[in-house]
């Protein structure tokens, strides 16, 4: 029983995991903008980590 579950759990982490990556990789830099703050990073360290203004930052939140 182990055995099969350890298995299900690495098969379920191999399809899983390149679908992360996708989603990851073809996010708009509003979107990233979005999740970030709602994991609570501050428009300051979002401008950092984007590389933009927080002016930036603020618009791309608002809309």
């Amino acid at each position: 029983m182990t055995t099969t579950i350890c298995l299900l759990a690495t098969l379920l982490a191999i399809l899983t995991i390149p679908l992360l990556v996708i989603y990851l990789a073809t996010e708009s830099r509003p979107q990233r903008a979005r999740r970030w703050r709602r994991g609570g990073m501050t428009q300051s360290a979002i401008a950092e980590r984007l590389g933009v203004s927080r002016t930036t930052v603020r618009r791309m939140l608002a809309s």
